[in-house]
């Protein structure tokens, strides 16, 4: 039987049980996630007999949803990584850009979108930034520029989580304002992370291959994804169909001895991923099962402005867990359920949201804990050299999502 209290007190319930479990525990993010489901259903009043459906159903739309992506994304990774073609990708960026921070900012944003996971992108860099004469700013800049393509650049499992749930969405016009804002964001943290350190960038930690034929397994998955927004000739799947194809042309350039070795390589750490992924779409599935939608938007109209909204719960639901795409299937969710995407506009829902899932990035965040290994710096700096310029991102994207919305809309 059901334990039936208010869903907004089973939803703050079970964000203190996620952020005990992963940050106290460190427990399996899906384990975590799928648990908590099932928990916030049941204090929620979502009938027993129900609540296991509904939270598998969730899984499994998020499963349809980004599954290939991340699967491509995680294969294109090997690709690069067992190919040798990071360390030419970097070689050639550190000539071009001598300076340490802006060299690894630069390559994080770039590698987290083919890659469709900034943990993994940073993980692949940091060899590369490691060897770098300012090492530390290398890897800070690295890690914040690859969480800002990965949160703003569509299409990611972020982006394309937010935009699943929004009618009337317009990849082109998305992307006029998201490409220069975050790229100058990101150029901006590596400025601020660098400071006045003059450490030049070039350094390689092994044998680079291919040439400038090594960019070509990068390129053309992105090349890819943006024709799909051209010419979404497959509607909403089309993404996935182009980033699949990027991926089958990215294994033709290794050595045909590699291949497998690719292929399984990204199928493990893809399947960890997409597990994670799916303990997000149960919890969201769930929780807009219940009336919390409703009850949520209807205590804060009126208080504060509509456009705010989104940006307020996505807070809340970063701060909880940690990851931005649990942040933005959750988040949009719900945002679809109120009907408040409606008066806001398509553009700068999207950018409030990314907001909110760049907002707090510290100690139930997993990229917080990865970057504090690779720089083995304290938690007050990692706090101050990572967290901090998120933080001030995620401000600045909102200012320009309200910006929009009170030009626009």
């Amino acid at each position: 039987m059901a334990l039936v209290a208010s869903p907004l007190f089973a939803f703050i319930v079970v964000l203190l049980l996620i952020a005990v479990l992963t940050v106290r525990f460190r427990l399996n993010p899906f384990l975590t996630l799928f648990s908590s489901a099932i928990i916030y259903g049941l204090i929620a009043g979502v009938p027993p007999d129900s609540v296991v459906g509904t939270a598998a159903r969730g899984a499994g739309g998020i499963f349809a949803l980004l599954g290939p992506v991340v699967f491509a994304g995680s294969v294109i990774a090997g690709v690069i990584e067992l190919g040798g073609y990071r360390e030419r990708i970097f070689q050639d960026l550190s000539a071009v850009v001598p300076r340490s921070a802006y060299a690894g900012g630069i390559a994080g944003f770039l590698l987290a979108v083919p890659f469709m996971c900034c943990v993994t992108a940073f993980i692949v860099l940091s060899p590369l930034l490691s060897c770098c004469s300012d090492r530390k700013s290398a890897l800070y800049a690295g890690a914040v520029g690859s969480a800002l393509s990965f949160t703003l650049l569509f299409p990611t499992p972020v982006t394309l989580a937010i935009v699943s749930s929004i009618d009337g969405f317009s990849a082109g016009a998305y992307l006029l304002v998201a490409v220069p804002l975050s790229a100058a964001l990101m150029l901006a943290a590596a400025g601020a992370i660098g400071g006045s350190s003059g450490g030049e960038s070039g350094c390689v930690a092994g044998p680079a291959a291919g040439g400038r034929r090594a960019w070509l397994p990068l390129l053309v998955p992105i090349a890819l994804a943006g024709a799909a927004v051209v010419w979404p000739v497959f509607g909403r799947e089309s993404v996935s169909a182009f980033v699949l194809v990027g991926m089958a042309i990215a294994l033709l350039f290794l050595p045909s001895t590699l291949r497998d070795a690719a292929l399984r390589k990204g199928t493990r750490h893809a399947g960890v991923i997409i597990y994670d992924l799916c303990g997000a779409g149960a919890l969201g599935a769930v929780i807009l099962g219940s009336s919390f939608p409703e009850d949520a938007f209807g205590l804060l109209d009126g208080m504060v402005p509509a456009v705010f909204v989104p940006l307020l719960l996505a807070v809340l639901v970063q701060a909880a867990q940690g990851s931005r795409v649990v942040t933005a299937v959750v988040t949009a969710g719900m945002v679809q359920a109120s009907g408040v995407a409606g008066v806001i506009g398509a553009v700068p829902l999207v950018l409030m949201i990314a907001a909110g899932s760049l907002s707090v990035s510290a100690f139930s965040d997993p990229y917080f804990w990865v970057v504090r290994r690779e720089t083995g710096d304290p938690v007050a700096t990692v706090l101050l050299r990572f967290t901090l310029p998120l933080m001030a991102a995620s401000v600045l994207v909102a200012a320009a999502a309200w910006l929009i919305a009170a030009v626009f809309t």
